[in-house]
């Protein structure tokens, strides 16, 4: 079991849920489309080995938030293996030490989704860095095995090693084009890792799971860093999002969790069942799924990851209107209609919202956002933390924080 850590900033006891059917969407980060998945014939694979004296070239993307078009780069990761010589030569051990890069993929995406759940378990989260800004935690590999196993996902100790080190030295850069400028240029949201630091004590040369049950050490990005100070977090089903299979399917979920907030709601917590409608291309595009050689099988896959929803009971219909050219399938746009228990998760997401925005107002006596981590003492933990649940069974959901001016 890892140790311990006092949390010492109030935003790090309000990132926490008893729930554990809950985890937490942190929207731009989590909808931005950061894996590299491989389709069944023969596409993009997330491992390259770059030839002798070149490297494996960036992925670039395009993705839309909130009807804001963002650039988006991923750097792979390099990392080295033991393989068989096949050069002939004698060798004791015959084997012999090469380099190759890959880009995180569908195992990194459920990898991260355990460690965000783990991050919100009571007093696991800690602040570090010089200027106490940066959001760590510490936990063992055994501890990500047995939640991993826990919603129907298995993975050896070898296997997780390798996925914190592909999320920990793949590159990820964000940025917003600017205005008036050419394509490319802009300011940079993020330019870090998933895990800009990671430190796995265990040795890499240890036997099948040996070596899970040592301290593991890790540090979250700017990125998410920042979205925990500001309270920019809300809670979703991670029962939904372990039960899905397709990493598109996923993504879908998140961004209809983010879509479907206050906007068009006639009073908060009134969100209504209002249709949501996104095209295959719109889906591709920003979910970063590979397409397939033939237009019908990407089609088809995209259907299939939007009917898991409905399958799921998180949309009570997805309506398929055709553009056709003859009899050839051209595109695909999807009326999606939210279940009313999609929706009451999204009800529920809000009066955690409402319960953080109270519990900062008491102890900071201010209804903006915060722009530091608030540092609060052990007993106002305690305080903290048996308010907001008392709150949590009696009030219904309230409007957000303001942004601080």
């Amino acid at each position: 079991m890892s140790k311990i850590a006092t949390p010492g900033a109030l935003q790090l006891v309000l990132f926490e849920l008893e729930d554990r059917s809950q985890s937490h969407l942190i929207a731009l980060y989590d909808l931005a489309p950061r894996y590299v998945f491989a389709s069944r014939d023969g596409g993009r694979s997330a491992e390259t080995a770059p030839a002798k004296g070149n490297f494996v070239a960036s992925i670039k993307r395009e993705f839309t938030y909130h009807g804001s078009t963002f650039h988006l780069t991923i750097q792979p990761a390099r990392l080295t293996k033991m393989v068989n010589r096949d050069d002939g030569a004698a060798h004791t051990d015959g084997q012999t030490e090469i380099e190759y890069e890959v880009f995180p993929a569908e195992r990194e995406q459920v990898v991260e989704h355990v460690v965000r759940r783990l991050a919100m378990d009571r007093s696991r989260l800690s602040l570090g860095g010089e200027n106490r800004d940066k959001v760590q935690m510490r936990f063992t590999l055994y501890e990500i095995q047995r939640e991993l196993k826990a919603v129907g996902h298995t993975l050896s100790i070898r296997d997780i090693r390798e996925s914190l080190t592909i999320l920990a030295r793949s590159r990820i850069i964000i940025g917003k084009p600017a205005e008036g400028v050419k394509k490319g240029r802009g300011a940079n949201l993020l330019e870090s890792t998933a895990f800009p630091v990671l430190a796995i004590r265990s040795r890499p040369d240890l036997i099948g799971d040996e070596g899970g049950d040592e301290e593991t050490h890790l540090q979250f990005n700017p990125l998410v860093s920042s979205a925990i100070r500001n309270l920019e977090f809300k809670p979703v089903s991670y029962q939904w999002l372990m039960r899905l299979k397709s990493p598109v399917s996923r993504w879908l979920y998140n961004r209809l969790s983010a879509e479907y907030d206050y906007s068009g709601a006639e009073a908060p917590g009134d969100l209504g069942a209002k249709a949501m409608t996104l095209s295959a291309d719109e889906i591709i595009k920003n979910s970063g799924m590979n397409v397939w050689s033939r237009r019908r099988d990407t089609l088809r896959a995209v259907t299939s990851a939007v009917d898991a929803l409905v399958e799921e009971g998180i949309l009570t219909s997805a309506e398929k209107l055709y553009d056709k050219v003859g009899a050839r399938i051209e595109g695909i746009t999807y009326v999606m209609l939210p279940s009313a228990k999609f929706l009451a998760q999204v009800r529920k997401a809000q009066a955690v919202e409402s319960a953080n925005v109270a519990a900062m107002r008491a102890i900071t006596g201010d209804d903006r956002r915060p722009t530091d981590f608030v540092p609060v003492t052990p007993a106002a933990t305690v305080e903290t933390r048996a308010r907001r649940a008392k709150r949590l069974t009696e009030e219904p959901p309230r409007l957000p924080m303001a942004e601080a001016g």
